[in-house]
């Protein structure tokens, strides 16, 4: 018998059940495509199984039976579950891996539970390569389900640089695929925040792509170590197999999206949370396929400072932990409202490893949040403060240069903003509440003593 199954065999579900059998455990696999299980057939060994039908996966399994649901997201999810439960036993536990909405996963988790079946929803973060060689697994649902398909999932995570798996208990019901969610908006911000400085060193410093690349190579050993700025290095450098030109100069610009960044803005929305910068991201993203591509190419004619570079690695890296901070401020504001007990320095170190937006800032916010702090701001933590206040004025000036180049720069305007703003003890609200008051009779509050106050504004006739 097998001690884990996975349904879906693409190359998400196939190189996830190798990771399985790498990692010293058996696995049956399963697809309703049977191509699918044919490619997966020729792995076959002692420690992997392929099987054709519902009922031969389903029976190859050792019980409890842990089954992971590794399709696309939305009907295929609740159709597969359909089909499985008649065939299924009061204990047994069904993972979704996919990137579901996590309001469909408080939904499946409550159905389940009615049937005496564990639901866990897993975000899985990495890609096809994590998916192979170690992801990073954000699993929310039932504790005591998760506890017993752990031993599988820490082995098959990445590991971070101490050697911890990147996998940890998130929360109840759907919480995991919330927490996935949200790393999939703050990757839209830092990706959009990338772009951005690229587009100011190629335009007003003038640096070709190899010195581009250089320059995110350096900034990965130092002021923005993370995988984006490794990979960064790497398009930038890739030379095009079609043309003698590199390929990042014939990539067209419209940004592709599938969805999660406008679940996070929904959710944010409802909940009240400024995320601006991560709003900026995919708003970027819409704008991209909607820009007329008719105006004049820029061209900066003005001084180039001497300190632009510098600059850049330091605006970037302070955007990247507003980001961050965005993140995790929308977290504590779920975790409050659907009365979820998330672990912050748990999810941070999730993210250290195997995951789009791993970098060494993370284990600065896991010491953040350490030994039970609460925070309602990354940036009460005395390490980002410290940041912000060394960092701030380079990123004004990138803004400000960037501005009067014309060059649009949503994300890293958004989180000069955000720090202007947050830190600001007289914002002009109050005109907002006085006008809301005056066409609308909303009442405000005041700041010299309690109570809630309309005032006549002007004359009755």
């Amino acid at each position: 018998m097998q001690q884990f199954g996975i349904i879906g065999l693409s190359v998400m579900g196939k190189n996830l059940a190798l990771n399985v059998r790498n990692s010293g455990f058996s696995v049956s696999g399963y697809s309703i495509d049977k191509p699918e299980v044919d490619a997966f057939a020729k792995y076959e060994d002692d420690k992997l199984k392929p099987t054709y039908s519902w009922e031969e996966f389903v029976n190859s399994l050792e019980k409890p039976r842990k089954i992971l649901i590794q399709i696309a997201a939305g009907r295929p999810v609740d159709e597969t579950l359909h089909t499985l439960l008649p065939l299924l036993d009061q204990g047994d536990i069904l993972i979704d891996g996919g990137n579901s909405n996590f309001n469909d996963t408080n939904r499946r988790f409550n159905e389940m539970k009615k049937h005496g079946i564990h639901f866990i929803g897993m975000g899985v973060s990495g890609g096809e390569e994590g998916a192979l060689n170690g992801p990073a697994l954000m699993p929310g649902g039932d504790e005591e389900a998760y506890k017993q398909v752990a031993p599988i999932l820490e082995a098959i995570a990445a590991k971070n640089t101490e050697g911890r798996p990147c996998v940890s208990f998130i929360g109840p019901e759907g919480s995991g695929h919330y927490v996935k969610m949200v790393h999939n908006g703050i990757e839209y911000g830092i990706m959009q925040e990338f772009s951005e400085v690229y587009d100011i060193l190629r335009k007003i410093a003038g640096k070709t792509n190899d010195e581009m690349s250089q320059i995110f190579a350096d900034w990965n050993q130092g002021v923005v170590e993370a995988y984006l700025s490794e990979i960064t290095a790497e398009v930038l450098k890739q030379k095009d197999d079609l043309t003698p030109d590199y390929v990042i100069d014939h990539i067209l610009n419209v940004a592709s999206y599938k969805g999660t960044g406008n679940w996070m803005l929904e959710d944010a929305i409802r909940l009240g949370t400024p995320i601006s910068v991560i709003a900026e991201a995919v708003l970027a993203r819409f704008m991209s396929k909607a820009s007329t591509r008719s105006g004049k190419e820029i061209t900066w004619n003005g001084e180039v400072p001497a300190d632009l570079v510098d600059n850049l690695g330091k605006a970037l890296q302070l955007g990247q932990a507003v980001a961050y901070a965005q993140g995790f401020q929308q977290l504590k504001m779920a975790a409050d409202a659907y009365n979820w007990d998330l672990r912050y320095p748990a999810i941070a170190q999730v993210w250290e490893a195997g995951c789009i937006i791993r970098s060494s800032m993370l284990k600065d916010i896991e010491n953040a949040y350490d030994n039970g702090k609460k925070l309602d701001n990354l940036f009460q933590d005395s390490y980002f403060n410290d940041l912000m206040t060394q960092n701030i004025g380079a990123l004004r000036q990138v803004v400000e240069l960037a501005t009067k180049a014309g060059i649009p720069t949503p994300t890293l305007s958004a989180a000069l903003n955000y720090l202007e703003s947050i830190f600001n003890p007289s914002l002009p609200a109050n005109l907002i509440q006085g006008q809301r008051d005056y066409f609308g009779a909303h009442t405000y509050n005041r700041n010299d003593r309690p109570g809630v106050f309309h005032t006549q504004w002007y004359e009755e006739k």
